[in-house]
């Protein structure tokens, strides 16, 4: 399929030992019960059981009330069941309480979910957010495109219809963004402040609490495109780098 066709698709549910590492050590026995119930959870989403799924899902919410893997995973089950208003909000909690890679992902997965509903704009900004922290992703960068063009279409489509939909758009795009800038809030007074995410963080130092910026504030089209192009130059200028180099290299021998 080439690369224009290809549309958006889930990032992947957390594996089980993942959520056992950052439960901790303190209830050994309820971590792996939970981690025992998030792994069927898993399993049962790859066979496509999404129902199924989402019902052990809530079973580890139980022993692990707020924990952002259980979110993250619960977003993603209920995505694939078209339940978009609860998975957007529990793909939004996960994202207020996970660390910089959950974000990350979190943020696509909501992208997905906005587009997959059909709010384009609010499916951009979630792009953008999750651009925010990893730039380099070319999959959020090829799917917030994506979500542009389809934008135009839809304002070029539907012109008179569009001019009367902008409007009730904006008001629940505004009170989606009101929505993550309260996600984004919380998750900042929870990174540095709980010893369990301290604990966390030791026990897995790949991940790092994110250090988001400029959420105040919804980026415009123009802004975004921006963003995108200020990726590519970047990309072409590591490139242009990495050619000057082995062209050094191929031309620093010795003259007999």
């Amino acid at each position: 399929m080439s690369q224009a066709a290809r549309g958006p698709s889930l990032r992947s549910t957390l594996p089980g030992f993942l959520l056992l590492c950052a439960l901790g050590a303190a209830v050994p026995g309820a971590a792996a019960s939970v981690a025992s119930k998030n792994k069927t959870g898993n399993r049962l989403f790859s066979q496509g059981k999404f129902q199924e799924a989402e019902k052990a899902y809530l079973d580890a919410q139980l022993e692990a009330p707020g924990r952002p893997e259980l979110l993250y995973n619960l977003g993603n089950t209920l995505v694939k069941q078209k339940k978009y208003e609860n998975a957007i909000q529990s793909l939004r909690q996960a994202v207020s309480k996970g660390d910089r890679g959950l974000q990350a992902s979190g943020w696509y997965n909501l992208g997905n979910a906005h587009f997959e509903s059909g709010n384009y704009q609010d499916a951009a900004q979630a792009y953008i957010q999750a651009l925010r922290i990893n730039p380099a992703d070319k999959d959020t960068k090829h799917n917030l495109e994506l979500t542009w063009k389809k934008l135009q279409e839809q304002k070029q489509n539907s012109p008179n219809r569009n001019q009367n939909q902008g409007k009730q758009n904006e008001a629940d795009s505004e009170k989606n963004q009101q929505r993550d800038q309260g996600a984004s809030n919380q998750q900042e007074k929870n990174q540095g402040r709980s010893p369990q995410r301290e604990q966390d963080r030791k026990q897995a130092p790949e991940s790092q609490p994110s250090q988001v910026e400029g959420r105040d504030a919804p980026l415009s089209r123009e802004q975004a495109i921006q963003i995108l192009d200020a990726m590519k130059n970047q990309e072409l200028a590591e490139k242009r780098k990495l050619l000057e180099l082995q062209a050094k290299k191929k031309t620093g021998g010795r003259d007999w």
